[in-house]
């Protein structure tokens, strides 16, 4: 059995170890769910099928095996303005050191400060409250994962990468910390520019938080490809298209689908949409109100039963640029995503 066999044997038996386990949680029930978000502009506007894309150091953060260059320094930047008024950074560099591979360090976080605490204002449904104290305080809200990566160029058509990270959450003055690790694999076939890969992101320890309760990392499993539909031309036209078959530990199957359009070297134009995305729901129960909703259940005679969306994302679009800036080759890249 050859080398890149055994690893792509590694690979999927360690996801068909984690499936059965996992196949009766339902979304909500992980921690640290800051790692699910999308990291890098161009990566959100590919729609997530991001697995194959090869010499790019946004990769710190989806496939370890896709930040393998063949020489120099590469770092990037991101900004998100999440929902809610949360902010989502993102900073990787990555080098290579000869044989020894590639190297790179990423640290992503979510925050938000200044959140009101209103501790004085009781829900109308409990009983009328007269507060004590008509001032409000207010606290911070942090997620963090710092990581260390190495990927090293196997052969000439495989690449593998490793990914250590220590990921923290804080609301006020307690705070959680699990530690986990990236696997992935990339190949280059070689026709058309065609590469199939492999990642498992988020294997490691459950998080505890500050009531002794701990839950799961949000493990995924994610295989894909893609392939130069029309291969750079003289004038430095290229389009390719990609897919990604995904699996959370806390969803169903999804499939992520892009292409991305470059026009003249410098401009590249991009789409993507998520497959079985979009209107998955969970049955909820809403143990403060008896009131209003469906009917109550035999099994929930003080709540009211209801279903709640899951997955609201689509569509995704985005465009990039690349500059020359103080002799630095730069890239500026922007992405929409739908949230129903």
């Amino acid at each position: 059995m050859t080398f890149y066999r055994k690893c792509v044997l590694g690979l999927a038996l360690a996801a068909l170890a984690v499936g059965p386990a996992d196949a009766a949680r339902k979304s909500g029930l992980t921690g640290a769910a800051f790692l699910k978000i999308g990291v890098g502009a161009r990566a959100v506007g590919l729609g997530s099928a991001y697995t194959t894309v090869a010499g790019d150091a946004t990769q710190l953060f989806w496939n370890p095996a896709g930040i393998a260059i063949k020489s120099g320094t590469q770092a990037t930047l991101n900004y998100n303005q999440w929902i809610a008024d949360l902010g989502h950074s993102a900073v990787g560099v990555t080098r290579k050191f000869g044989s020894l591979g590639t190297i790179g360090i990423g640290v992503v976080s979510l925050d938000m400060s200044g959140i009101a605490s209103d501790r004085d204002i009781v829900p109308s449904f409990i009983e009328d409250f007269e507060p004590f104290d008509t001032n409000s305080g207010s606290y911070d809200y942090s997620d963090l994962a710092i990581g260390v990566s190495w990927a090293r160029q196997v052969t000439d058509k495989l690449a593998m990468g490793i990914t250590g990270k220590m990921i923290s959450q804080s609301i006020d003055d307690e705070s959680a910390t699990a530690f986990a690790l990236d696997v992935g694999a990339l190949y280059h076939i070689g026709f058309r520019g065609a590469r199939i890969g492999a990642r498992l992101n988020n294997l490691g320890s459950d998080i505890d938080f500050f009531d002794r309760q701990s839950a799961p990392l949000p493990l995924i499993f994610s295989i894909g490809s893609s392939i130069d539909l029309m291969e750079e031309d003289d004038m430095g036209n290229k389009l390719t298209i990609m897919a990604d078959a995904t699996k959370p530990q806390d969803s169903e199957q999804l499939v992520f689908t892009a292409g991305e359009l470059q026009v003249h070297h410098r401009l590249k134009i991009r789409g993507g949409y998520k497959f079985n995305y979009t209107g998955i729901t969970d049955d909820k129960t809403d143990e403060t109100s008896g009131n209003t909703g469906e009917a109550l259940s035999p099994n929930n005679p003080t709540g009211t039963d209801f279903t709640a969306d899951r997955t609201e994302e689509g569509y995704t679009l985005g465009f990039g640029v690349d500059v020359s800036l103080a002799g630095y080759a730069v890239v500026v890249d922007y992405a929409f995503t739908e949230f129903g």
